[in-house]
């Protein structure tokens, strides 16, 4: 997964720190705009603000990630006022899926991202069928992938999709794993 985080706060902001390390120890590529910036928005999967005031840029790139349905985290801190236009964009029922605002404080910084980032995983990034695998197999593999792909009227991807689906669902360790992942 890939976050863009932004913040318009001062440089030596230690809750945009401890985002960009959250977000790296849970095995996510960030670019921030505290080290890089320069790269389009729509290689990423989600969109992550963190300050008190909005600016021009990131009214900007929230509407951009909007437009792109990329998922969207605006963290404001506990008692900043919500801006009228996030409100509105909020209150739009089609964007408002991708929306997420949160207020927070130094001792709930981190689930908050956590929740984030759990919802991305389960509902909106992770089940898009958008990275292309190669997988070489034998003959006889193959021989088996189309006489079933023919006998159930299916294409073998959508067949071997649903099969590892399947094995995701049914394995208890690795579900295990999803519950902690982002913690």
């Amino acid at each position: 997964m890939k976050i863009y985080f932004y913040t318009n706060q001062e440089i030596n902001n230690p809750q945009a720190k401890e985002i960009v390390s959250h977000l790296r120890r849970a095995d996510i590529t960030v670019v921030s705009s505290l080290s890089s910036t320069g790269q389009a928005l729509e290689k990423f999967d989600a969109f992550v603000f963190q300050g008190e005031k909005f600016d021009d840029k990131v009214g900007y790139l929230i509407a951009l990630a909007l437009a792109q349905s990329k998922a969207v985290l605006c963290l404001l801190p506990i008692g900043a006022k919500l801006e009228e236009a996030l409100a509105t964009l909020k209150g739009n029922k089609n964007l408002s899926k991708y929306l997420f605002i949160e207020f927070y404080d130094k001792d709930n910084l981190n689930v908050k991202l956590a929740n984030f980032l759990q919802k991305l995983d389960r509902e909106i990034v992770r089940d898009l069928f958008n990275i292309k695998y190669t997988l070489r197999v034998s003959n006889k593999i193959n021989d088996y992938l189309n006489w079933k792909a023919k006998k159930l009227t299916v294409n073998k991807a959508d067949w071997l999709r649903d099969k590892i689906k399947d094995i995701i669902t049914n394995d208890a360790d690795y579900q295990d794993f999803l519950k902690n992942k982002f913690k």
